[in-house]
């Protein structure tokens, strides 16, 4: 039978992590697959690693990979991957968000050929204000990324061995695993999942991390900021030629100008406005230019838990 391998990254999720095992072991059990969990500990500050230990001594299934500290979601998910031996991998969180029901739909849709499984939300539980934000950088996203990412798909998903391997083999730093998954290619198909609510504890994710992520996704996948800002340098070149000619012929014909400081101050402002926004944007891909030279880990490993993998 073949191997599929659950990870699941985790950050100070200890009060749930006993209630995720038991839901996805009932789910699972059913199943005529063999399964491994491969949980990741990103840096918890509390007993999360301590709850791996003891779910690793109570089922052989269980491995875990407890990181130096914490390094964030997607290293988290990357140590996963690294560390997963199945013929098949799914990436989930340990908050329950995404129902083990799902888990049968996903290996269905893989033995029907398919080689990414993606569950695509509906039925969010976060408030009015995420969600419009959630809507807002998807429908950003579909118009200035340079992949096709999927709407309302996060990292819950299935991928075939092969798509593994090719995630794992790209080089890149600052990752962003739905982009990648999508960058990959192969079949990708979706899978409709209804959002849970969390099953205990709060969301580890607040608005400055998810604007830090959204921000990476849109820098690791588009080049049209950077167009943007050579687009906005010729339109104020041209306004600029056009302010010059307009003061040339009030000089010639003797009409004058208005000189108005309120007016002067609103286009300084103006001006400075864009090019602080365009240092900055320029700042996040030199930035990521400073990342992928320095070829720093994403992630540090301070202890794996569990069986060893033969074949290392």
């Amino acid at each position: 039978m073949p191997l599929i391998s659950l990870v699941v990254p985790a950050y100070n999720e200890e009060e749930v992590l006993e209630a995720f095992h038991r839901e996805v072991s009932e789910e699972i059990d059913r199943l005529p697959d063999d399964f491994e969990f491969v949980f990741v500990d990103d840096g918890s500050r509390d007993q999360t690693a301590s709850v791996m230990r003891q779910l690793a001594a109570r089922d052989s299934r269980v491995r875990a990979v407890i990181l130096s500290r914490n390094f964030g979601h997607e290293a988290a998910i990357e140590a996963g991957l690294r560390a997963a031996r199945g013929d098949a991998v799914i990436v989930m969180d340990a908050d329950l968000q995404d129902g083990p029901e799902i888990i049968p739909r996903l290996i269905g849709a893989w033995r029907d050929g398919a080689d990414v499984v993606y569950a695509v939300r509906k039925g969010r539980k976060e408030g009015r204000l995420l969600r419009a934000a959630f809507s807002g950088f998807y429908g950003l996203a579909s118009r200035v990324m340079s992949i096709d990412l999927p709407r309302d798909a996060g990292p819950f998903s299935l991928m075939d061995r092969q798509v593994v391997d090719v995630i794992n083999d790209l080089p890149e730093k600052g990752r962003y695993f739905p982009g990648l998954r999508a960058f990959a290619g192969f079949r990708q198909v979706p899978v409709e999942a209804e959002r849970r609510e969390r099953a205990a504890g709060e969301t580890k994710y607040s608005l400055v991390k998810r604007t830090l992520g959204g921000t990476n996704a849109i820098f690791s996948f588009s080049k049209l900021p950077l167009r943007l800002m050579t687009f906005m340098g010729f339109l104020m070149t041209v306004l600029a030629v056009a302010g010059l000619i307009w003061v040339i012929i009030g000089a010639i014909f003797g009409t004058g100008t208005a000189q108005g400081w309120t007016s002067m101050m609103t286009v300084m402002f103006f001006l400075a406005a864009f090019i602080f926004t365009f240092l900055g944007i320029l700042g996040e891909y030199v930035g990521k230019i400073y990342d992928e030279v320095r070829a720093r880990p994403n992630y540090v490993v301070a202890e794996e838990i569990g069986p060893e993998d033969p074949s290392r």
